[in-house]
């Protein structure tokens, strides 16, 4: 509405334009503006805004707004994805719906704006979760992101499974460079998925957190679930 307004406002100042400069610049070129010109000029304007109604009336032109933004199946379609993948990034998102990225970026970027949907930076992608979950989907969404890396996961599950264990002992039991267990460890304390204890020995030791064990079964939850929808 406030477009509109705008747009409306433009053309009235353009008829202002029309009758308090065009005439007297006229005058002073030695040129009487005739009534038919005057008329004319009116006529103009008044088809203009007539057409502007009608198209924003009729829904030649629609403003996106938090009531009307899910009205469409492509961005209803990816609402509903992130709700059962919260923490899915632009690409796996456009695949999965089988849509263009810049496309699927372009009704993302509405349902950011009309305040449904948010985004954050994970890992070099950025990844989309629910407002309406507030702190509890964004966490959510981080614990998804991060699980989905095919080494976190494993050291995840294993410290789900052998819990207490310190850096050399994970990287050892799952085969895996010690730096990248580290980077991955890391990432999932920051994350609240892992806690650490240096009370019982020199090297920390990790216990999955209940957001780590849970994020896990709800990330083995919806890898059993199928995936794919028509846009």
């Amino acid at each position: 509405m406030r477009r509109l307004n705008k747009i409306l406002l433009e053309i009235s100042l353009l008829f202002l334009l029309i009758v308090f400069f065009v005439q007297p610049v006229c005058a002073e070129a030695g040129i009487k503006p005739s009534l038919d010109m005057i008329g004319v000029s009116i006529a103009v304007l008044v088809a203009a805004i007539a057409t502007i109604l009608a198209l924003f009336t009729f829904g030649g032109i629609k403003y996106v707004t938090a009531e009307n933004v899910l009205d469409t199946e492509v961005r209803k379609n990816l609402y509903e994805y992130i709700e059962d993948y919260p923490g899915s990034h632009l690409r796996e998102i456009a695949r999965e719906l089988d849509l263009k990225p810049s496309n699927a970026a372009w009704h993302l970027r509405k349902l950011e704006q009309t305040n449904l949907v948010r985004s954050r930076n994970i890992g070099g992608k950025k990844v989309f979760y629910l407002v309406e979950g507030g702190v509890e989907a964004r966490k959510e969404a981080v614990a998804e992101s991060i699980l989905k890396n095919k080494n976190a996961r494993k050291i995840m599950e294993y410290l789900n499974d052998n819990p207490g264990k310190h850096l050399l002992e994970i990287a050892n039991a799952l085969d895996l460079n010690h730096h990248t267990v580290k980077w991955h460890i890391k990432k999932m304390y920051m994350a609240e998925l892992v806690e650490g204890d240096t009370s019982n020995s020199a090297y920390p030791v990790y216990y999955p957190t209940y957001m780590g064990s849970n994020a896990l079964k709800n990330f083995s939850d919806h890898l059993k679930k199928p995936k794919g929808r028509a846009s």
